[in-house]
């Protein structure tokens, strides 16, 4: 998953509009949405506020390319349907792969 998949998992499980999220971040909703769509790159500005507002993403493994959605720290708020999301998303990414594999 690339950095920007993770941010709006993020958001989709904890009901976080990118609005909310940028205004938490205190920067543009239009330079989040172009940092999110690839068109500016994240900035040290960015991952500075994300640290100091959202402890619960592990920076590290938001930014590395070999993990999925396991880049929430243990402490931290969570929505009490954020695990379960992650689990049926494991478990969709799964059935893809089967599927892949048993073309019809």
């Amino acid at each position: 998953m690339t950095i920007s998949e993770k941010i709006y998992h993020y958001l989709r499980i904890n009901d976080i509009t990118v609005k909310d999220f940028a205004e938490k971040l205190s920067i543009s909703r239009v330079t989040l949405s172009a940092m999110l769509a690839g068109r500016n790159r994240f900035s040290q500005d960015f991952f500075e506020a994300l640290n100091e507002n959202y402890p619960e993403i592990d920076i590290n493994a938001l930014v590395n390319k070999n993990v999925d959605v396991a880049f929430l720290n243990e402490k931290g708020p969570k929505n009490p349907d954020s695990e379960r999301i992650i689990e049926l998303e494991k478990s969709l990414k799964e059935i893809k792969k089967i599927l892949n594999k048993t073309k019809i």
